[in-house]
């Protein structure tokens, strides 16, 4: 296991004050056999009133509402962690619900059609299958920013032919599905990358998920931290929030994580 320090912090800053602002935030690491949490404070600017709750996928969540009206909204975590080299992390609860196809990941004809020629030269090996739809979907869509956005399905960016990361997971998870591989998507933090990252962690054997990340078509390792699992991105969005305000926010994202050699 490595040692892992992080710091993720995201600054909304509203064009005229927000009020009434209600927000749900899944930002709290879970501790399991991959990543054994050490430490870790979270920090919610301005002042919240904050309470803790687990939702249906056992992911911790942050709720809370700040009445008072306010030009900007801070939340972010702060910790380190012992995270493992091994790809797999324990799983035993709701494996049914993942091998069922979402409203962001369901199948039209093409991902359909795409699925059959892949699968194909698919290898029997169940963790070298997983590998092959990862390539498979890392050669088929080019990364860039604006072309998606969070609403995007799997189908709509595969026919994009472009996406982020969000989007290549959905489009994983959507062929694993359709070979009825248990998967879920997770939202996390990688080492090298300056935002929220999500990939998918597949069943490999009972019990026995491994980590995917089809955005750079490998297998995760100790530069990884999850913060929240489930069907798709509905299920593990790091913030959602309504506010009153005839405002709009313009988010500014800070990510640092260091990983002792």
């Amino acid at each position: 296991m490595k040692s892992v320090s992080f710091r993720y912090q995201t600054e909304l800053h509203f064009s005229s004050p927000a009020a009434k602002h209600r927000f749900l935030l899944k930002i709290l690491p879970p501790a399991d056999n991959r990543q054994q949490i050490k430490q870790l404070s979270w920090q919610i600017e301005p002042t919240a009133t904050v309470w803790k709750t687990l939702d249906g996928f056992g992911n911790d969540a942050l709720s809370g509402y700040i009445d008072a009206a306010h030009e900007y909204f801070r939340f972010g975590i702060e910790g380190s962690a012992q995270v493992s080299g091994e790809p797999y992390t324990e799983r035993g609860q709701h494996t049914g619900a993942l091998l069922y196809h979402t409203e962001l990941t369901n199948p039209g004809a093409a991902i359909i059609n795409f699925y059959n020629d892949a699968k194909q030269s698919a290898p029997s090996g169940i963790l070298s299958r997983i590998e092959h739809f990862s390539q498979a979907v890392n050669k088929c869509l080019r990364y860039e920013h604006g072309a998606t956005t969070n609403a995007t399905a799997a189908q709509e960016a595969f026919d994009c032919g472009a996406g982020v990361c969000q989007d290549y997971a959905h489009i994983l998870l959507t062929l694993l599905r359709l070979d009825k591989i248990p998967c879920s998507y997770v939202a996390g933090l990688a080492s090298d990358y300056g935002e929220t990252h999500a990939w998918v962690e597949a069943q490999i054997s009972k019990g026995r998920f491994c980590g995917i990340d089809p955005t750079r078509n490998k297998l995760i390792d100790e530069n990884y931290i999850a913060l929240s699992r489930g069907r798709d991105f509905k299920d593990c969005s790091v913030e959602r929030g309504v506010f009153k305000g005839a405002c709009r926010g313009t988010q500014i994202v800070n990510l640092k994580m260091e990983v002792a050699q």
